[in-house]
């Protein structure tokens, strides 16, 4: 496998920190062919205002912060694929983990969703969108101008009723998201 020196800066979702298993075992599976994972951290008991210049802000923060040499890939859980227009704008790769294509549930927010939705559809550089059928908040049968991984029965989270079939699904997803990130130079 193809060793990097790039960063990954990883976006979390609203409830769904870096730490919970879908990231961290994408996490794991970066650094161990050398990528530096970036993350950040936000506690969002209560939606912002504006959710999307919250988490663009965010993710400029972390790349002000952390910027190495190399390469740049955005990782993004739920909320965090909010900085898809920030991200379209540097013309970053990036994976979409569970974006938010539908307004449902503790996401609101038709006007970012369909502006995300839109996003995706068009986004400038490589990309990866990862998403479940059973995801209320995702389009089944998505298509934009990258790939597409579309796990059957899986929640927001990528998990399934089957603790062991979670767990081979994260780590398909970790290793889709290796073979995304080995393709960029």
């Amino acid at each position: 496998m193809v060793r990097h020196d790039g960063t990954v800066l990883m976006l979390p979702g609203r409830a769904y920190t870096c730490d919970m298993p879908l990231l961290a075992c994408t996490t794991r599976a970066l650094r161990a062919t050398g990528w530096t994972v970036q993350q950040t951290a936000w506690d969002l008991t209560v939606l912002p205002d504006e959710p999307r210049v919250f988490v663009e802000k965010a993710a400029q923060a972390l790349h002000e912060r952390v910027r190495g040499p190399g390469p740049v890939v955005v990782v993004a859980k739920s909320l965090g694929t909010l900085a898809a227009h920030w991200a379209a704008d540097q013309e970053y790769p990036a994976v979409w983990l569970t974006p938010i294509l539908k307004a449902a549930g503790l996401h609101p927010l038709p006007d970012d969703v369909e502006a995300l939705a839109a996003r995706l559809r068009d986004y400038p550089a490589a990309n990866l969108v990862v998403g479940g059928t059973a995801d209320a908040l995702w389009e089944p049968g998505f298509r934009g101008t990258g790939s597409v991984l579309e796990i059957a029965g899986a929640d927001h989270g990528l998990e399934v009723a089957d603790r062991g079939a979670t767990a081979r699904h994260h780590d398909d997803v970790a290793a889709a998201v290796v073979a995304f990130a080995s393709g960029i130079s």
